[in-house]
């Protein structure tokens, strides 16, 4: 469930968890008036594949303290009007009204843009903008010729290329990609060679290379289209020297098939193998990540990759982390969500010569570069999945496509053993499996920490950790930014205690505090070393708690707070 779904309390629950705003959602105050810079923030989530959703009445100054709107049909009509006028496409908003800790925020729920329609642009300007983490950013030229390059079924594969000559595809790879051509299809094998690759638009009806034909099946297509190639690079690991840059720098070209070839190689050499022990208990020498999963997402990004003019400066990259191999291409997702991957549902092609054509052409080892019925993703899920390790992270932001495979030590037969006789644990996630395999033996985990861990955005993380609590498999403790989640009673750890509701991270040492008598906000970030934000939201809760009590009104220079008579 993507943050546009989630109920208001669930919303305001992860803001507060978070500490901040996240990519899909901003909060304003709006306790004194309407915001004045919503703007920016409705054209990012127009853009935003998903949408966004922005709530009225929440102060993030003050751990996201419900303040209450300042007049929430007001605020409806104002959001309203700019959703229609401020803003071009106009936008689709859904408006909702909720009671938070006993004052009223507003929520409203901003449907993405069809594609057709990209960028939302402010009108006052002319700028688009898109979301990054908690913040609006203008886009640049070569973005808005992405997003403008999506309105339509992509031809830019089919496309000559300028200077290129017959000659200039590869005689081996054209042999045996008219033979595949011819072996599949009735139609085909009765036409002279010359005619399969102009029908099959590897070539113009005047002979020139189109840019699908010189890409996939060229003997050096880097000199026509230099960023037709890969760009692999280590980044620097734990235990290098102080300074060290990236290493083994490797910037792969060739036609498509040696690009996917070099790419899978790439990553076996700069990658260690590791034990694996199967149902029969034996261990077998195993690569860090499954070769299967690397060619399927290698082969992803170079065929799906954006091949309008604007994104021809860019380059698919590799990049190799400690914890991590993240694949990115220029372009996003055409035709469905990263929801809709390996579900069955389709969705078209960005390059449909290209796709069409790599559905005939084979790598050095025999094997299709792509198999052409939509099982790529399920493939990388699968070899994933058998080699213990989590499911990928996808990212799409319309104009780049990002995948994220994280390198987690395999889970040990002991482990296993342990989760297969915990009847609560059936059905759980690879990531909750392997979080609270790690809470088994004293690990501790934060909405942000099991992010780290295993890359997924915030309200996936908070859905996988409800899902462990609800099963009593973890055990909430602390509120807000400070809630950790430990090993639950149901999966062996201790019972929580029942003697009321838990006191707030910062909670404790707040009371002992106001013990000697009635502080402001700023003798207490004095005395306890805190951020006035951590200071605002521990007693915010305690307040919400009945254990203090405030003295003059919130925000006000005088305000100070005391122990509960």
């Amino acid at each position: 469930m993507d943050s546009v779904s989630l109920p208001v309390a669930d919303i305001v629950d992860l803001l507060r968890t978070e500490g901040s705003d996240v990519s899909d959602i901003e909060s304003k105050a709006a306790s004194r008036g309407y915001p004045s810079d919503l703007a920016p923030t409705l054209s990012a989530f127009g853009n935003m594949p998903g949408g966004g959703v922005i709530v009225l009445g929440l102060n993030e100054r003050t751990g996201f303290e419900a303040v209450g709107v300042y007049d929430a049909v007001d605020a409806k009509s104002r959001l309203g009007s700019q959703a229609r006028d401020a803003v071009s496409p106009p936008l689709q908003v859904s408006f909702s009204s909720e009671e938070v800790d006993g004052s009223t925020v507003m929520v409203a729920r901003v449907r993405e843009l069809p594609s057709t329609d990209k960028p939302c642009e402010v009108t006052a300007t002319g700028h688009a903008y898109v979301r990054s983490y908690d913040g609006d950013y203008p886009i640049s030229e070569q973005e808005r010729q992405g997003f403008v390059a999506n309105r339509g079924i992509s031809r830019n594969d089919q496309a000559p290329v300028p200077e290129a000559l017959r000659s200039d595809l590869d005689g081996d790879l054209v042999a045996r990609y008219v033979a595949n051509c011819k072996a599949r299809s009735p139609r085909l094998s009765s036409l002279p060679d010359e005619e399969v690759l102009r029908y099959t638009r590897v070539v113009t009806r005047d002979g020139t290379p189109t840019l699908a034909g010189l890409y996939a099946l060229g003997r050096f297509p880097q000199t026509f289209l230099p960023t037709l190639s890969i760009t692999a690079s280590v980044a620097p690991r734990r235990g290098d020297p102080s300074g060290t840059r990236s290493s083994d720098i490797a910037h792969l070209d060739g036609p498509l098939p040696e690009l996917l070839d070099q790419a899978v190689s790439w990553v076996r050499r700069n990658t260690s193998t590791r034990v694996r022990f199967g149902v029969d208990g034996h261990g077998r020498d195993e690569p860090e990540y499954p070769a299967e999963a690397v060619r399927e997402l290698v082969a992803n990004a170079l065929v799906h990759r954006d091949l309008g003019t604007h994104a021809l400066s860019e380059r698919v990259t590799m990049t190799l982390l400690d914890d991590r191999l993240i694949i990115a291409n220029p372009g996003g997702l055409h035709g469905l969500t990263v929801e809709q991957l390996g579900a069955g549902t389709g969705g078209h092609a960005r390059n449909q010569s290209l796709y069409d054509i790599c559905k005939d052409v084979r790598t050095s080892d025999g094997r299709r570069v792509i198999e052409g019925i939509g099982s790529g993703i399920v493939t990388v899920r699968r070899a994933l999945t058998e080699a213990g390790m989590t499911p990928p992270h996808f990212v799409d932001v319309g104009i780049r496509f990002t995948a994220i495979v994280p390198d987690h030590a395999l889970l040990d037969p002991d482990d296993l053993d342990w989760l297969a006789n915990l009847p609560a644990a059936r059905g759980l996630t690879d990531t909750q499996r392997h979080a609270l395999a790690a809470m088994r033996h004293g690990e501790a985990w934060t909405n942000r920490s099991l992010r780290d861990m295993f890359p997924m955005d915030s309200t996936k993380a908070r859905t996988l950790l409800t899902d462990l609590a609800e099963r009593g498999l973890a055990d909430p403790v602390g509120e807000g930014r400070g809630r950790t989640y430990r090993l639950g009673p149901t999966a062996g750890g201790v019972p929580p205690l029942a003697e009321g509701p838990p006191v707030p991270t910062n909670g404790a040492d707040v009371l002992a505090e106001l013990a000697d008598g009635p502080l402001g906000i700023s003798e207490l970030t004095t005395r306890l070393s805190l951020s006035d934000r951590q200071v605002r939201y521990a007693v915010t809760r305690l307040r919400d708690l009945g254990l203090v009590d405030i003295l003059g009104g919130t925000g006000q220079r005088r305000t100070v707070y005391r122990l509960k008579a």
